[in-house]
């Protein structure tokens, strides 16, 4: 049998699913438990409260572990990936990230690894649904009719370093946003639900540090690298080509919330919604404009 890089993204995709249950039920047994607490009955608390405890603790240690096990999948399959379009192609190719298919793999093998360190950080496994529930729509859409995953060589305009770069800093930054997405939405869930301030807390500090991080990624990577590779590639720095100009708004939706949130503090929920909204335009810039605008970003 011949292995390729989708064996390796089929068994990534797996683990991604798994995670994605293990953590759901991870989420579900803690909000039983936090209601749990709530109860007036003290022997509720005492014996049920401590079953579902465990059942918590269970259920966050092997979703976890599962998320490790896909994530070094995919990291086999973006290295496979690599040594297959290095075989095809005589300009080198470090990344694979130059069409649809392998942004995809490569936005949904960034998004669990990138999780994983705010969750070893912050010690709440509290995204990883979200998280781990999106990876694996990206792998699925990645590996659909829809999307060409055929190896072929790349067209000259893609033979750059500097796209490269413009796309690797790019997708890190939007993988970012990701985890500071996730962290907002359970926020605004949880605060209908009367969570505890700590806990809204913590989310928020997740969200705004992600947000702190990608965003000068993002800039970098998606202004910076990609006006440079679009000199190289078209002879301008800017065209207000439809990608070009979504990319800008999404960019000012965040430098918006981070302005904002030092003048709203975090305890406001405008500034969350701004995440929101931000994640949104930022998806619609990939996806929105590839499908539904022409462009010169068009490549596959």
């Amino acid at each position: 049998m011949q292995i390729d890089s989708t064996f390796f993204f089929y068994f990534n995709a797996v683990g991604y699913f798994a995670a994605f249950i293990c953590y759901l039920m991870h989420l579900t047994a803690r909000e039983r438990t936090a209601d749990l607490v709530t109860e007036p009955s003290a022997a509720a608390v005492g014996v049920k409260a401590d079953v579902s405890m465990r059942r918590v603790s269970q259920w966050g240690r092997r979703a976890s572990l599962v998320t490790v096990v896909a994530v070094v999948f995919g990291t086999l399959g973006m290295i496979w990936r690599t040594v297959e379009l290095s075989r095809v192609s005589d300009w080198f190719i470090p990344l694979p990230v130059s069409n649809t298919y392998e942004t995809l793999a490569f936005f949904a093998w960034t998004i669990p690894l990138l999780y994983l360190i705010f969750e070893r950080r912050y010690k709440t496994q509290a995204l990883g649904a979200l998280v781990t529930g999106l990876a694996f729509l990206l792998i699925v859409i990645a590996s659909s009719p829809l999307v060409p995953h055929e190896v072929t060589p790349l067209v000259p305009a893609l033979q750059s370093y500097w796209l490269v770069a413009h796309v690797f800093f790019t997708l890190i930054g939007e993988a970012l946003f990701s985890v500071a997405f996730a962290a907002a939405i359970i926020k605004l869930w949880r605060a209908k639900r009367g969570a505890a301030a700590a806990s809204l807390h913590r989310l928020e500090d997740i969200s705004y540090r992600a947000v702190a991080v990608g965003f000068p990624l993002f800039t970098l990577g998606g202004l910076v690298f990609g006006a440079i590779w679009a000199q190289n590639a078209w002879g301008r720095y800017w065209g207000w080509d439809p990608k070009e100009t979504w990319m800008l708004i999404s960019w000012f939706i965040y430098a918006i919330y981070l302005h904002a949130r030092v003048r709203w503090g975090r305890d406001d929920e405008r500034g969350t919604w701004l995440i929101v909204i931000g994640y949104l335009a930022t998806i619609f810039t990939w996806f929105g404009v590839n499908y539904l605008l022409s462009g010169l970003h068009s490549y596959g």
